[in-house]
């Protein structure tokens, strides 16, 4: 079966609340109506039959047996009272075997009392009878008896009944259902109206919120939703968006100091390719300066397509399109590939690049982007080191089986301060040229650290840097052997 109303739920949330809340106190208000209505019952019946009880337990001393038959004595030397079955309840009386009565109340036939013979029949005959019996007579109405066996002389049973009529009690249950069925109505519509003043209140931090959090845009990401200082869940769910709104705002941060860079560094060489150009085609320049400049342009287009290649291999990184292929590999022996490839450079600049690899340091990895790394790492290292300075690039394996692979690129380079030392891993950061004086051919973007950071967190490792001013960097990678099977992307 389907209760329309219980299926039907409000739009607003505030609405939601009201309902639930006025269901909710609604169930437990009729509930509670219900034990306190059996309750009232269990009370007042446990009262009348207490009272039937001691009532009956003092008949008895009234009673005597004359000639085979219980007669009751107006008075014994053990009561203090008087007793007749007319002063007694409205209702008495004894019945014999066959249910027959035998002395009973005058009440009993003034009220209009009678009782179905087979019925008192039946209820003398059980051994024992019931201590409690509510009979309803041909009236309207019902009495409730004490039952209580009389023994006689020969073995004779009779029944003694004391009883009182329960239309009192039953009007009181009556008028109390109807006080209930009244009540209830209008309990239930104050608790529907202070539910929604509750459901408001209750709402309002979340309507602040909402305020809040429609006035925050790309221009203003510095506002946070506001807290109440009580540290519960809408506290929590503030501080939850702020966390959120900050994490934004750092990305908006770096998205708008990105496309700066990004602006500056494409718009420089540009710059310089279009002057060269127009002057050569103003100036009508013979053919050995026009291919000189196709070479200089043919150098800064090269430059703009590393750029690209590298703000390609982050922007896929940070999407996470860009997950390790991995594959058993050597890193000794990629190291002293590199070494041997980059040892033509460095002898042009008048540096001395050397290897110090021990036995196979064996990885899973991604050997095209270790193979980027260590370029990256062993090119910078050869760039920012004047003639006659020395590199040295050492692969150690540590910790065992279980342990790490660590690469250490070491120069004697120009160094970094340490102002420049906690930015270095920053897109587009690039130190003071005052660093690089004394350097020739030092060019740069600022992507090949970044990159270098990403590949060794991408396979679970780390990259420390020192550095020293005028006396050399080292650049140490951790990366973990065993474990690297296990790190995804």
């Amino acid at each position: 079966m389907k209760f329309p109303l219980l299926a039907w739920r409000p739009s607003s949330t505030r609405g939601q609340l009201t309902f639930q809340y006025t269901i909710v106190f609604s169930l437990l208000l009729v509930l509670a109506a219900g034990l306190l209505y059996i309750t009232l019952n269990w009370i007042l019946f446990w009262n009348i039959d207490n009272e039937l009880q001691d009532e009956a337990s003092l008949v008895k001393q009234y009673i005597t047996f004359e000639q085979g038959k219980p007669v009751l004595r107006s008075h014994t030397q053990a009561a203090d009272e008087s007793y007749d079955l007319t002063t007694i309840f409205n209702v008495s009386q004894i019945l014999n075997t066959e249910g027959v009565p035998v002395k009973s109340s005058p009440e009993l036939t003034a009220f209009g009392y009678s009782f179905e013979p087979k019925d008192l029949k039946g209820l003398v005959a059980m051994q024992p009878p019931p201590t409690f019996t509510t009979m309803g007579g041909k009236r309207d109405e019902e009495v409730r008896f004490v039952n209580t066996i009389l023994l006689g002389p020969r073995g004779s049973r009779y029944l003694l009944q004391i009883g009182t009529r329960l239309k009192p009690i039953n009007d009181a249950q009556d008028t109390f259902l109807w006080v209930m069925l009244m009540l209830l109505p209008v309990t239930v519509g104050f608790s529907a109206f202070g539910g929604s003043i509750m459901a408001k209140r209750t709402l309002k931090p979340v309507t602040d919120m909402t305020h809040a959090a429609q006035s925050i845009s790309a221009s203003n990401l510095s506002q946070r939703l506001p807290t109440r200082g009580r540290s519960d869940e809408l506290d929590e769910l503030a501080e939850t968006f702020n966390a959120m709104i900050a994490r934004l705002q750092q990305s908006f941060d770096k998205m708008n100091e990105f496309a700066a860079n990004v602006s500056h560094e494409l718009r420089t060489p540009l710059q310089a390719m279009q002057g060269e150009t127009e002057l050569a085609l103003i100036a009508r320049a013979p053919l050995a300066e026009c291919r000189r400049v196709l070479e200089s342009n043919l150098e800064e287009i090269d430059r703009l397509n590393r750029m690209i290649r590298n703000l390609l291999v982050l922007a896929q990184a940070d999407a996470g399109e860009m997950r390790p292929k991995r594959e058993a590999m050597d890193l000794n022996e990629l190291v002293r590939d590199l070494v041997e490839q980059m040892r033509v450079v460095a002898q042009a600049r008048g540096v001395d690049l050397r290897a110090a690899t021990s036995s196979p340091v064996p990885l899973f990895a991604d050997s095209l982007r270790i193979r980027q790394m260590m370029l990256n790492l062993i090119d910078n290292a050869v760039k920012y080191t004047p003639a006659g300075g020395h590199i040295e690039v050492r692969v150690e394996r540590v910790g065992g089986h279980h342990g790490q692979a660590q690469v250490l690129v070491r120069d004697t380079g120009v160094g970094i301060s340490a102002e420049d030392l906690p930015r270095i891993f920053d897109r587009f950061y690039r130190a003071d040229k005052s660093r690089t004086r004394g350097v020739a051919g030092v060019d740069g973007c600022g992507l090949g650290l970044p990159i270098v950071k990403w590949v060794a967190e991408t396979h679970g490792g780390s990259v420390e840097v020192t550095s020293t001013p005028g006396r050399g960097s080292s650049f140490l990678v951790h990366l973990p052997l065993q474990e690297s099977t296990a790190v995804t992307a």
